[in-house]
């Protein structure tokens, strides 16, 4: 039987009109354990699905509003290797990423693997380009850029973000986490502990679905 246990749940304040909030569940079944969260502006309109293990679905219809929503491992770290697959069928800004956060510094990290095509050829398109890494069959732009006084893990704060895109996107494969995080200190980005790392979805001012199971 599938159990859902809630964590915690974090109120953000944000620089809206609207509240943002941060939600994340334990999900056990079996052997596995996986975690799921949920974060938004408070003005993504969302249907998330948490299914059994590893497997989640979403639909979204943010109106000008943001949300990332995704499942992840109990006591992930860098050393992750991701194995997932699924559908991804994004209308607008959206990704397909893995995602999480480090502290000491505080960063905002993805590897992302699958976007809109809008945005061709690389997402995001802003951001200071810091080299690439081949990895997992693909090679990956690495970018990163500041934010100010916005949401993150530990209240409105100050971080960096670092982007790992991938130019041959895909909606299934292995992604091996290691080597993104040795590629992001080699070009000079540091890094600190590791909060989570989850298979996620972000959609900005978009509409769309997906359907993804981690393993």
């Amino acid at each position: 039987m599938f159990i859902r246990t809630l964590l915690s749940a974090l109120q953000l304040t944000a620089a809206a009109a609207f509240p943002s909030t941060r939600t994340r569940s334990l999900s056990l079944e079996g052997a596995n354990k996986f975690t799921s969260s949920q974060w938004s502006d408070g003005k993504a309109k969302l249907n998330y699905k948490n299914g059994p293990a590893g497997q989640f679905s979403i639909t979204w219809t943010p109106d000008n509003g943001n949300l990332v929503v995704g499942k992840g491992y109990v006591g992930g770290n860098s050393n992750q290797v991701v194995n997932y697959t699924g559908t991804f069928e994004p209308e607008g800004y959206a990704y397909l990423t893995v995602y999480g956060w480090t502290t000491n510094p505080l960063i905002e990290y993805y590897i992302i693997e699958n976007w809109h095509p809008e945005h061709e050829p690389a997402a995001p398109p802003e951001g200071t380009e810091m080299g690439n890494v081949t990895s997992d069959g693909s090679v990956y732009l690495i970018r990163t850029k500041m934010r100010v006084n916005k949401p993150s893990i530990v209240g409105t704060a100050t971080f960096r973000q670092i982007f790992s895109v991938r130019q041959d996107k895909r909606a299934s494969g292995i992604i091996t986490v290691a080597n993104h995080f040795a590629a992001w200190e080699q070009a000079g980005l540091e890094t600190g502990k590791v909060v989570g790392v989850e298979l996620a979805v972000e959609g900005n001012n978009s509409t769309g679905r997906a359907n993804v199971t981690i393993f």
